[in-house]
């Protein structure tokens, strides 16, 4: 047991052991933090387990021998699955790009939505008077919805108080249901939405909007609105 102890701490060390050396001597190497960061992390929990599978074995119940075995042997192997998942192609080359791909969506609406479904929402947004046309274009209105927050500069400036702006919201996770769209990332997160006076909505303020009244006072006109989609 303390033989595969020994040998997964120096199969750990050993590779940063190496990149340490490159750089010591001004050798070239590669670190990429999105595989590295993450493999650190495998190695913690790794260990941890190993550990707890250890004393499990070596420290067993009194009352519970085989159970504190088997327990402990389960744990030890696992952890060694662990620390070796880490240096497998999966690792590199599934794992970390599906884990980069659900952390860059996370910067964005991550909303199932069309170029021409939001031209026609702003055209509707535009009708009912809900959107100054002066500092939102269309193509602004669909950048924010499409793109990550921190590729453009473009902000909606809406014209609709805290009730109707937290009606729009729900009108729009409901019309277009296969999203991840949060409330916070609508509001606060994102920082695209600003009001008539060209602050932003505060995330507090529109989440209590409709606590009183279940509906705003452009309700109507928000149904109106969102009608095309249902």
């Amino acid at each position: 047991m303390l033989a595969c102890f020994a040998y997964v701490i120096i199969r750990m060390v050993v590779p940063y052991l190496v990149l340490f050396m490159r750089f010591m001597f001004n050798e070239s190497f590669k670190w990429d933090k999105y595989v590295e960061k993450p493999r650190l992390v495998f190695y913690a929990l790794g260990l941890f387990s190993m550990r707890l599978g250890y004393t499990g074995i070596v420290e067993p119940l009194e009352r519970f021998p085989v159970f504190s075995y088997a327990t402990g042997a389960f744990l030890f192997l696992i952890g060694m699955f662990t620390t070796h998942l880490t240096w497998s192609k999966w690792f590199e080359r599934i794992f970390i790009p599906k884990i980069k791909e659900k952390l860059k969506s996370s910067r964005n609406f991550n909303i199932s939505i069309s170029e021409s479904q939001l031209g026609k929402l702003y055209d509707n947004l535009v009708r009912y008077d809900m959107v100054i046309i002066d500092k939102t274009s269309q193509d602004d209105f669909i950048k924010c919805f499409l793109k990550d927050w921190d590729e453009h500069n473009s902000k909606i400036h809406l014209k609709l108080k805290n009730p109707a702006c937290k009606e729009f919201y729900e009108l729009l996770k409901t019309s277009f249901p296969k999203n991840d769209l949060q409330l916070i990332d609508f509001i606060k997160n994102s920082d695209v939405l600003r009001r008539e006076d060209g602050r932003p909505y505060k995330y507090d303020t529109v989440r209590n909007a409709l606590t009183r009244n279940r509906i705003s006072k452009r309700s109507d006109e928000l149904e109106a609105v969102f009608a095309p989609f249902s």
